[in-house]
């Protein structure tokens, strides 16, 4: 079987460069927070361009926390994507605020900044784009946007540690970015694990209490925030990681690169590329996508869909009273979309042997 994706190739590659750092934490006694967690916070930091970088639990903690350090609260309106993971839409509504949906760029699957620009009301205080499976969304357009109406920019960047737009990392366009580090990311831990990026103090600050209770250094409670903290044991991993970040994405890249070149001249829609993206998923469009998924399947070949049921049309979501046929093309994108076996340790002949199955797929289709 072609798996979609398998991190324990690359865990067993790193061997002792990942595991020896892993024992130093557990020795170490400081298994939360701590000085392993300040220099990944460094290190993150440097790569999404900002001045602060703080560790949290996961990405949708990010999200929550970020939001709420960004003033964003109950009866305020946020306006995202509806084609994105859950995570983003729900986070808002964690905060009592309330998600406010756009269309998608048909070509980029990104949120429409045309789109997003006419969601905007009188209460709307904040936008949050999704660069969704590692391309950059149009990020002049959002700041202009946003500086525009005096609102708040949170970038959702949990697919796209390590992207560049016009020669500038995501994350630090907005007033914060938020990432996840859930293992089958760009950068993945080896449990769950987030951090926020900003270049604003104040924000920063907040962040910083917010993910401990709301507590400040002198104890006292001025927030009520939650235990939003990464462990030293997650950071241990990044940071064994970051030294070979980049060549992963290289990784990413070539193979992406191959099924570009092969898939050439198919019926199969073929995903959009920028300078600076990277790829965290390949994800190819076609009509009869489930008969695609199955005939991939009957080649021992495992796919993933992103996503089968935009968030306008979740149960969880049905009181904002969003019907069928709002986001054409969110819900087109959903219904046509297939995501295929794309990691740094695939090897050649498995994304060859994907490639020609969906030539094969694709000639018996005409």
């Amino acid at each position: 079987m072609i798996p979609f994706f398998d991190l324990s190739r690359q865990h067993a590659a790193m061997g002792e460069v990942l595991t020896d750092p892993v024992g130093k934490v557990l020795l170490s006694g400081c298994c939360v927070l701590g000085p392993e967690v300040e220099s990944l916070e460094s290190d993150i930091a440097k790569v999404a361009g900002t001045s602060y970088a703080f560790g949290v639990s996961n990405g949708t903690d990010a999200l929550v926390v970020a939001l709420t350090a960004c003033g964003i609260g109950e009866g305020d309106e946020v306006v995202t994507t509806p084609f994105t993971f859950l995570a983003t839409a729900s986070a808002i509504a964690r905060i009592g605020a309330t998600p406010v949906f756009a269309d998608i760029d048909p070509v980029t699957l990104n949120i429409d900044p045309a789109s997003a620009e006419a969601a905007c009301t009188r209460r709307t205080r904040a936008l949050l784009p999704v660069h969704l499976f590692g391309l950059p969304c149009d990020l002049e357009s959002f700041v202009r946007i946003a500086r525009s109406k005096g609102i708040r920019l949170v970038e959702d960047m949990a697919q796209a540690f390590g992207a560049i737009r016009s020669g500038r990392p995501v994350g630090s366009w907005g007033d914060a970015g938020c990432m996840s580090f859930y293992p089958t990311k760009v950068l993945g831990a080896a449990g769950d694990a987030g951090a926020i990026a900003t270049s604003d103090l104040e924000i920063g600050s907040h962040v910083r209490r917010l993910r401990v209770h709301g507590t400040g250094a002198d104890g006292l409670h001025r927030d009520l925030g939650g235990n939003f903290r990464i462990d030293a044991i997650q950071a241990a991993v990044l940071r064994a990681k970051m030294p070979l970040f980049q060549g992963w994405l290289q990784a990413r890249a070539r193979h992406a690169k191959a099924y570009q070149d092969g898939l050439a001249g198919t019926d199969f829609v073929l995903p959009a590329d920028s300078p600076g993206r990277v790829w965290s998923q390949f994800c190819i469009r076609h009509p009869r996508r489930g008969d695609a998924r199955q005939f991939l399947l009957t080649r021992g070949i495992a796919t993933a869909i992103y996503y089968p049921v935009p968030l306008h049309l979740q149960p969880c979501f049905a009181d904002l009273g969003y019907r069928s046929g709002d986001f054409p093309n969110a819900e087109l994108a959903s219904r046509e979309i297939l995501a295929l076996p794309l990691f740094p340790e695939l090897r050649d002949d498995e994304r060859d042997a994907t490639i020609q199955a969906l030539l094969e797929f694709d000639r018996g289709s005409r």
